[in-house]
C-alpha cells in the first residue's frame, strides 16, 4: 500500500468522521476506524488518527456525544438477565438472515467509498449531494436493521 502525503479533501474528512462515528456507535475502537479509513484512502492509520484528533474531533463533539448515547442505549437494551433465555436452533436462521443483510449493506457502503472516493473530487457539487443522500439512506437502513435485530433478540429473551 502506498502512502499519501497530499492535503485532505472535504470528502476524505467526511469519510473519516462518518467511519469514526459509526465505530463509536457500534462500540468499536477508533483505532480500528482509522485502520479502515487508512486502507480506503491509502493513508496510514496514524495519519487518520492525527487528522481526527487535530482537526475534526472538535467539530464533531455533538455527534460524538450522540454516538456514545446511541451505543449506551443499544447496550442498555441488550443487557442480559442473570439467566438469559436460550435461543432455539430454529431461530438461528432468522437472526443470521438479519446479520447477512446488514453485512451486505455495509459492503455496499464500503464499495461506494472505494469506488467514489477519487471520483468525488472530479464530480460537481450536485453529484456529491446525491451521493451523500444515498449514503445517509444506506446508513439509516443499517441503523433500522440494528434496531430490529435488537428488538427481535429482546423479544426472544422475554419468551
Amino acid at each position: 500500500m502506498s502512502t499519501r502525503q497530499d492535503a485532505w479533501s472535504k470528502d476524505e474528512d467526511l469519510l473519516l468522521a462518518e467511519t469514526v462515528l459509526r465505530y463509536i456507535r457500534e462500540g468499536k475502537t477508533q483505532m480500528k476506524a482509522f485502520e479502515e479509513v487508512g486502507h480506503r484512502l491509502s493513508r496510514t492509520p496514524q495519519a487518520c488518527g492525527f487528522r481526527w484528533n487535530a482537526n475534526l474531533r472538535k467539530q464533531y463533539r455533538q455527534a460524538i456525544d450522540l454516538a456514545k448515547q446511541s451505543r449506551k442505549k443499544l447496550n442498555d437494551q441488550t443487557v442480559f438477565t442473570s439467566q438469559p433465555k436460550q435461543i432455539s436452533p430454529s431461530e438461528y436462521p432468522r437472526l443470521q438472515a438479519f446479520d447477512e443483510v446488514i453485512n451486505q449493506l455495509e459492503q455496499l457502503k464500503g464499495d461506494y467509498y472505494k469506488r467514489d472516493t477519487h471520483t468525488l473530487r472530479q464530480s460537481d457539487g450536485l453529484h456529491n449531494d446525491e451521493l451523500r443522500q444515498q449514503l445517509a439512506q444506506y446508513e439509516k437502513i443499517i441503523d433500522d436493521f440494528y434496531e430490529k435485530i435488537t428488538e427481535v433478540k429482546r423479544n426472544l429473551q422475554h419468551k
